[in-house]
């Protein structure tokens, strides 16, 4: 069995005008990622592994998290495929992880964050709010054999539901 959390990054600023890649967290980002980390220390296990994109507003959602779960944040594994990419991209980041890794937090965007939840756990979720986490328990051993429905969604929860 593995342990799959999935996180939207939290809520980003768009008043300059910087390109997507490059837009920070808001002030609202800023507060509520943290405040997730303090929830996901206290309410799921630590991951093994923390993935990101390495978008500005995703990476720093990671590190923040990171800092408040106790993971240490110069093991964060930034992926490019994971900057705006589509579900079935996911499934080949997903895929390359090493067996012996059970829990991973992966931190990205949407839609392709909440698409690929309702995917591998079978769910129709209209969307994961910003700050937002799936947590998914899957039914495997290997990531090489995560395909869809293979996965039991066991929690959402966001800023606002904790």
């Amino acid at each position: 069995m593995k342990l799959l959390t999935m996180i939207r990054h939290a809520k980003s600023d768009w008043d300059n005008d910087l390109y997507d890649f490059d837009r920070p967290l808001s002030a609202k980002g800023e507060k509520d990622a943290p405040r997730m980390g303090e929830y996901l220390a206290q309410n799921l296990p630590k991951p093994d592994l923390i993935i990101s994109s390495p978008a500005l507003r995703s990476a720093k959602t990671a590190e923040l998290i990171a800092e408040k779960i106790a993971y240490p944040v110069d093991k964060i594994k930034y992926v490019d495929e994971l900057y705006l990419c589509s579900v079935s991209e996911y499934i080949e980041v997903l895929i390359k992880q090493n067996p012996k890794i059970n829990h991973i937090f992966v931190v990205s965007h949407n839609p392709g964050t909440t698409g690929f939840v309702n995917l591998i756990a079978g769910e129709n979720i209209e969307e994961l709010p910003t700050s937002g986490v799936a947590h998914i328990k899957l039914d495997f051993y290997k990531w090489d054999d995560i395909e869809p429905d293979t996965g039991k969604l066991i929690k959402t929860f966001g800023p606002k539901t904790i």
